[in-house]
């Protein structure tokens, strides 16, 4: 099993307006200076992606991390998105646990 730990939240919107309203938001709190912060203290990356093809507005947000450490030095940051995310109506989930498999390895033994 490698070391990387990985993070994974799914978050549900009931109108584009709420969307937007979260969307303008975590791209203001994950600026670069944020991001900068995340990556010295060993976050490798950070995607959010809207989900195709479904009639609800969905987002899947996935961080990377180094470790699992890495992954709770990080979140002193993360967790300050509840204080500056500002308002909106969603629902989220979330799942975290290390990774099992990767592309990466299979091209590195190539």
């Amino acid at each position: 099993m490698s070391d990387i730990f990985t993070s994974v939240v799914l978050v549900t919107f009931p109108s584009e307006v709420q969307y937007d309203n979260w969307l303008t938001k975590f791209k203001t709190f994950y600026n670069k200076k944020a991001i900068e912060f995340l990556s010295e203290n060993g976050q490798i990356s950070q995607r959010a992606s809207r989900v195709w093809g479904d009639d609800v507005i969905r987002i899947t947000i996935i961080w990377t991390y180094r470790d699992y450490d890495a992954y709770e030095r990080c979140q002193k940051f993360h967790s300050q998105w509840g204080k500056v995310g500002g308002k909106y109506i969603a629902k989220a989930s979330g799942y975290r646990g290390y990774e099992v498999w990767s592309d990466l390895d299979v091209i590195s033994q190539g």
